[in-house]
């Protein structure tokens, strides 16, 4: 696939989803593993947290070969590697005394808290100009904004708008608003006012995906031809 596509000029994007290390890790999922668990836990969730520690690893080696090959390559290149929410790892956080049920609440008393508990490993990477660095915690919706940023492609929304929003948040949460000085605001969307920036970013990814898009000539240009023909 990589080879037929490198036939074009065009950008080519590849999404993939690692379903490996995925859980639930039931325990002894590797017969030879190459690290070790010590903690005072079950037998049963030191079992559960080894499956789970291999599987990291080996994402980890996967990560280094996809960059090595990707540092040969003559066509500019970006990898984006996350995860999307923590390992269902149920008891094993129980008994470490990590949460006080086997998943995150939803709505967390703190701002800390929200961010010990949902935050996973971010890492974007350039064969040009390497990993783009003092990314912090962002909202998955900014990943766009950083992944053009990075291969220098600017875009009405994603690198526009997405970029402003950016600038005044870097978590945007359905619970919370985190701004890049770390100042919070829980509960934002229950108070009778709104920042005009967060009631504009909600506007639009409403009439995106469910209104009449109207912000389309505006934001989203490259899909005006495709919205005509779709409802003509």
């Amino acid at each position: 696939i990589i080879r037929e596509a490198d036939a074009s000029d065009d950008p080519v994007f590849f999404f993939a989803v690692s379903l490996q290390n995925h859980g639930p890790y039931e325990p002894n999922r590797y017969s030879n593993p190459t690290h070790s668990v010590q903690a005072p836990i079950s037998q049963w969730a030191r079992d559960s947290l080894l499956s789970y520690a291999e599987g990291s690893a080996d994402a980890d080696r996967g990560l280094e070969r996809l960059i090595e090959w990707a540092k040969t390559r003559e066509r500019p290149t970006i990898v984006a590697f996350f995860g999307d929410h923590l390992p269902p790892l149920g008891p094993v956080y129980v008994e470490t005394g990590f949460l006080k049920d086997n998943v995150a609440p939803r709505k967390e008393p703190t701002p800390e808290a929200a961010l010990e508990h949902h935050a996973t490993p971010l890492i974007i990477w350039s064969n040009r100009s390497g990993p783009v660095e003092n990314l912090g915690t962002v909202s998955p919706a900014f990943l766009p904004y950083h992944i053009l940023t990075a291969a220098g492609i600017t875009h009405p929304y994603y690198t526009g708008f997405l970029g402003e929003m950016r600038e005044r948040y870097r978590v945007v949460d359905r619970n919370l608003l985190l701004t890049p000085a770390g100042a919070a605001t829980a509960d934002w969307s229950r108070q009778k006012e709104i920042d005009p920036a967060i009631r504009d970013f909600r506007l639009i990814q409403y009439d995106m995906m469910f209104g009449k898009r109207h912000a389309a000539p505006d934001f989203f240009p490259e899909t005006v031809d495709k919205v005509v023909a779709h409802t003509s």
